[in-house]
């Protein structure tokens, strides 16, 4: 791999280190996404980073967030790219972009435009004629203001990142693929550096192994992990050997963890989304992070040093003070490397207790090591170096989850002093520096502090506050006991003086300044974010048919068979599909089978509601309370997208990256067949065998009758084919196979024919291709299990299919339209608001009166409610109250806050709108209780 030098931005890469216009740096950056945040507010989350200690930010760019619709994009207003890019140029802030065009970010499909997925011939991510001429489009838009902001000319962006994390996809042509993305690039005239981020380790596979692209590293471990240096290191050895720095482009937030990827050789260090922000609008995807499945939450926010309301928690002070200890140590840091050669040696508590020393050579000389205590207590601990052991007058303790780094035999010559060094700390150099002949240092002590210096040329010295010292030679030992502070200031012969304080860490965090006559400026840590109730908010009504057919619009006929929304345009919102099932000549009803359906589907027959389900791509049957029996039944599904899948996972239709949302079918099931029982069965060892067991001419009859799943055996895995006869309805036209409760595979074979797999996650398979009513059928179920998993039940559905097929839809502009007309229908109501089992509602709040200067979360309390809010034309916030079976899992951040940003209010005029979806069969939605916070931000008004 042939890396480039020094760039004509001035950037350049080594196993050394960054070197940025010749400064050596090492990199802080923090997640700060524009499109989760408005606009307004940009700035505020810029100064916030910045004042955190941060010298960078990385910044996705959505191509589906500009494109909105195909070759209609927008960069104005609130997606203003230009705007953001020059604010973080303003406060001196670099910028790592990632353009994608995949960017995962738990966005609704990773960013990758919805119209995409209805090509079935393209293949995604790859080097795929199709798909990068759609790419070259969304470059074409966003690389040339890229350049213009790149390092050198308007801005501060530093590297650019093609695609994301391509070691988790099935890319087939990595190299191609990356080539393709990097020859864009250039062909746009960027200059800076071009990276690729491997998420599981495959440094190579993530770049495609393509010239010229730099691999980085995402890395998400327990933080506690005793071993996570040796993985660090390992990175930090492979990388070396291309000439190349290990850039953790992704991490945890904790700077616990930071410190040690720090001490470990790390010099690009992003926590992922210490910024948080919000998916509004319908940005949210659909994840693979629940049981299996989950919806993403609105409120994105993993915890953070910055929450998505721009509070500011404890972890920004964390993230100050590290930052004073890479600036205080300064270019030899920078320039540093890990090293097992050297002789420090730890005692006092064992590996998995505190790890290392984990040792980088600073360059010029001299060492700074962590010692992270990865237990559940305070640990004391002894430092040996060169046959001497520190500390030797006071005790070294790390608090549990602390990581000290610490510096040690280091030259002062670093810092502009002629000679002399640091021979050891057991405090945290926070500042240095060197003004004249006067050299001031600042170290943050936790615990008992011991500062140990080798001068020369000493010739006085004088501590104040709880600072002593002692002199043997030319070594000077200053110590304070626990949680104590102090100063000393010492005389060199040379005319040189030194000045040094001593913080307890309490002080250093709150440390805002040090002036330059070394007096320091202090802040009160900020406790806790500061929330007043808004006064009671008047509330009305408006009523809504059960599954509130009138939002949807754009009539679309679509036949005897349904279809998939993207298939019909429609990328966003909710649809209403509706049909009939006409031939059902009085048979009884026992419910609707779902087929290909996701995200979320209501079900409604003949205006009777039968509940909420998340199929996730699947079928999925929906029973009745009450057999119906009727010649003809009106279906109603209403369908909302939540979002496409941001990853892709084989475990579900949903979670594959081209899949689609609403659903191919729905059959009326009349009859329900129960085949547990009379099985021929034959163990087998091998799953190769299906052309001797499968066919039709299989002589079966000496085969052992068991009950489905029952064959006990000794061997594991166990193969075997289960096969039995039954007859079809006449009367039906579709039949699907449901195997409740299997944990194992399942290979469908009809009439000798593979029909396919069933497998735990997907346990539905439409047999209608293969069968025919009247006739009987020959069903071999081929299972392979292991040592105990549940093999579940065998049903075939027998029933009829929906026809006559129409589409209406409304996507986020249609909804507001409909909630302004509805505003004038509302009916005072006093919360709480209780709506029957699949009813819906728009819900209006009156907000005249409430401070526009400040911002806002509204706390949703209630039960069997799903509620989409809307203020002044934006949807900015979905939430899913609590159900006792609907709801599936919430993830990405609070599922009961919508935040409010107080520049998206007015001043008066307001309109607040609440859609109401009571969900949960034969069971009220209840909203019992909305609250409105006031976000104090303390940190900004100082």
């Amino acid at each position: 791999m042939s890396i480039q030098d020094k760039t004509k931005t001035g950037i350049q890469l080594s196993s050394k280190g960054i070197e940025i216009n010749g400064k050596p740096t090492v990199i802080l950056c923090a997640s700060l996404f524009y499109f989760r945040i408005p606009r307004d507010l940009w700035k505020d989350r810029l100064l916030k980073v910045k004042k955190a200690g941060y010298n960078c930010i990385d910044v996705y760019f959505p191509w589906n967030y500009h494109e909105t619709e195909q070759n209609i994009w927008d960069f104005s207003g609130e997606k203003d790219v230009e705007a953001f890019l020059q604010m973080a140029a303003e406060e001196g802030l670099y910028v790592v972009a990632r353009p994608g065009p995949y960017i995962c970010s738990e966005w609704d499909g990773g960013a990758l435009p919805s119209y995409l997925f209805s090509d079935t011939n393209s293949r995604l991510r790859d080097n795929d004629p199709v798909f990068l001429a759609h790419v070259n489009r969304w470059f074409e838009q966003i690389l040339p203001i890229l350049k213009k902001y790149e390092l050198g000319e308007k801005g501060t962006i530093i590297c650019v990142q093609l695609d994301n994390e391509l070691d988790f996809y099935g890319c087939q042509d990595p190299e191609g693929y990356i080539s393709a993305l990097r020859d864009m690039v250039l062909g746009n005239g960027l200059e800076v550096p071009l990276i690729a981020c491997a998420g599981q380790g495959d440094l190579f596979l993530a770049t495609g192994n393509s010239t010229g692209v730099i691999p980085a590293c995402n890395l998400y471990p327990n933080d506690r992990d005793p071993e996570f240096e040796a993985k660090v290191h390992a990175y930090v050895d492979t990388l070396s050997s291309e000439d190349i720095p290990l850039m953790v482009t992704e991490t945890n937030r904790s700077h616990f963890l930071l410190r040690r990827l720090l001490a470990g050789g790390a010099k690009l260090l992003g926590p992922y989304l210490q910024v948080s922000g919000t998916n509004f609008g319908f940005t949210n995807a659909a994840n693979n992070w629940g049981d299996p499945l989950a919806l993403l939450t609105s409120d994105y926010d993993f915890g953070g040093m910055i929450s998505s309301a721009g509070e500011v928690r404890p972890e920004a002070y964390e993230g100050r003070l590290m930052s004073r200890i890479i600036q205080a140590a300064g270019d030899s840091l920078a320039l540093s490397s890990y090293t097992n050669d050297h002789s420090f040696t730890l005692s006092g508590a064992s590996s998995d207790e505190v790890t290392g020393p984990n040792v980088l050579a600073l360059y010029g000389g001299g060492y700074l090591y962590s010692l992270p205590n990865v237990s559940n207590q305070e640990k004391t601990v002894s430092v040996h170096i060169e046959g001497y052991t520190f500390p030797e007058q006071t005790k070294l303790m790390i608090p549990e989850g602390g990581c000290p780094l610490l510096l040690a035999q280091t030259p002062l010559s670093h810092w502009g002093v002629s000679e002399g060094r640091l021979e050891f700390a057991s405090a945290e150099l926070i500042y240095a520096q060197t003004q004249g002949n006067q050299t001031n240092f600042v170290f943050s002590g936790q615990g008992e502090s011991e500062l140990s210096f080798i001068l020369p040329n000493l010739v006085e010295i004088e501590t104040n506050g709880d600072l002593k010292f002692i002199q043997n030679g030319e070594r000077i030992t200053l110590t304070a006991e626990r949680n104590a502070a102090g100063s000393a200031k010492i005389t060199l012969s040379t005319g040189q003086n030194l000045t040094i304080d001593l913080l307890v860490r309490e002080q250093a965090l709150r440390l805002k300044e040090v002036q330059s006559g070394g007096q320091f400026i202090f802040e009160e840590l900020i406790a806790q974010t500061v929330e007043k109730d808004f006064p009671q908010i008047q509330w009305s009504v408006a009523a809504l048919n059960n599954g509130a057919p009138e939002l949807g619009g754009n009539l679309q006929q679509l036949g005897s068979d349904a279809e998939w929304l993207e298939n019909r345009g429609v990328y966003k919102g909710y649809s209403w599909y509706k049909a009939k099932f006409n031939t059902l000549e009085s048979r009884g009803v026992s419910g609707v089978l779902l087929q290909d359906a996701s995200d979320i589907c209501s079900v409604y027959t003949d205006d009777e509601y039968h509940g909420t389900v998340v199929p996730g791509g699947g079928s999925y049957y929906l029973p009745f309370e009450d057999e119906k029996s009727s010649n003809e039944m009106k279906l109603l599904v209403r369908s909302e997208i939540w979002g496409h899948s941001n990853f892709d996972d084989a475990r579900l239709p949903t979670f594959r990256l081209k899949g689609q949302k609403g659903l191919t079918g729905a059959v009326a099931v009349t009859d329900i067949l129960k085949l547990n029982s009379n099985w021929r069965f034959k163990e087998v060892r091998s799953s190769n065998e299906h052309h001797l067991y499968t066919s039709l001419s299989c002589d079966t009859r000496k085969w052992p009758l068991i009950g489905w799943g029952s064959w006990m055996t000794e061997h594991h895995p166990s193969y075997g084919y289960y096969r039995k006869s039954f007859s079809l309805s006449d009367q039906s036209n579709t039949w699907v196979l449901h195997l409740p409760g299997i944990k194992s595979l399942v290979t469908v074979f009809i009439n000798g024919n593979l029909a396919g797999k069933v497998n735990p996650l997907t346990p539905y398979l439409d047999l209608t291709k293969w069968v025919r009513g009247g006739e009987e059928v020959q069903l071999t179920l081929f299972l392979e299990t292991y040592y105990g998993l549940s093999n579940g039940s065998v049903i075939l559905y027998e029933g009829v299919k929906a026809v006559d097929w129409e589409l209406t839809s409304a996507d986020e502009a249609s909804l507001w339209n409909h909630a302004v007309k509805a505003k004038t229908l509302a009916v005072h109501t006093e919360l709480p608001v209780e709506l029957a089992s699949g009813s819906s509602a728009w819900a209006f709040g009156n907000l005249d009166g409430i401070d526009t200067t400040s911002c806002w979360k509204a706390v949703s309390s209630g039960s069997n409610m799903k509620l989409t809010f809307y203020l002044n034309g934006r949807l900015i916030g979905r939430i899913w109250n609590p159900s006792s079976k609907s709801r599936p899992q919430m993830r990405g951040g609070n599922p009961e806050i919508t935040f409010i940003p107080g520049p998206w209010i007015q001043k008066e005029g307001n309109t607040f709108a609440i859609l109401l979806e009571s969900i949960e069969q034969g069971e009220p939605g209840v909203v019992e209780e909305l609250r409105f916070l006031q976000v104090e931000d303390e940190w900004k008004s100082r």
